[in-house]
């Protein structure tokens, strides 16, 4: 490979993870606003912020096959360890690029953190409006138990644990 060639595909790889590091961002700014939103049930909030992660979310995956055709362009395997091979053989003295890797993957890790704690905030939201349901309903609450799975149910049927 020329040194020319090289310096073409470290400049496209340092774009590629800026622009990712970027979009992670965007994407974890959108998410707390998402959170700030959810607490404080303001349903225009959450709508905004939802339709920015949408966007955010299709850059990141507009990012990710072009990870992946530069990675192929290679001739390397599409994979994490594949990505820190290519980084290890393309990257400046500085270490640009695999600072940048890192950025994105603790960003990742950060929106991950941040999508399970909307997650929750959402099925408790959920859960209240459910029992509150059932009372304006007048309807007896059934009680939820664990399943096999770790998961919360409603057996639809009721079990003394104990008698007075």
């Amino acid at each position: 490979m020329t040194a020319d060639a090289a310096r073409q595909r470290y400049l496209r790889a340092r774009a590629l993870l800026e622009a990712t590091a970027h979009s992670c961002e965007r994407l974890l700014d959108a998410m707390r606003d998402e959170r700030v939103a959810l607490q404080n049930a303001d349903t225009a909030a959450v709508n905004g912020a939802v339709s920015r992660k949408k966007i955010h979310l299709a850059d990141l995956e507009s990012h990710e096959a072009e990870r992946k055709a530069l990675l192929s362009a290679c001739g390397s395997a599409v994979s994490l360890d594949a990505m820190q091979a290519f980084i290890r053989d393309n990257d400046d003295p500085r270490k640009t690029l695999a600072t940048l890797w890192g950025q994105t993957l603790d960003l990742l890790a950060q929106c991950r953190s941040a999508n399970n704690t909307n997650g929750a905030i959402i099925a408790a939201q959920r859960r209240q409006h459910n029992e509150a349901l059932k009372v304006i309903r007048q309807q007896e609450a059934e009680p939820e138990t664990y399943g096999p799975q770790g998961q919360t149910e409603t057996t639809g049927q009721y079990r003394a644990l104990a008698e007075v």
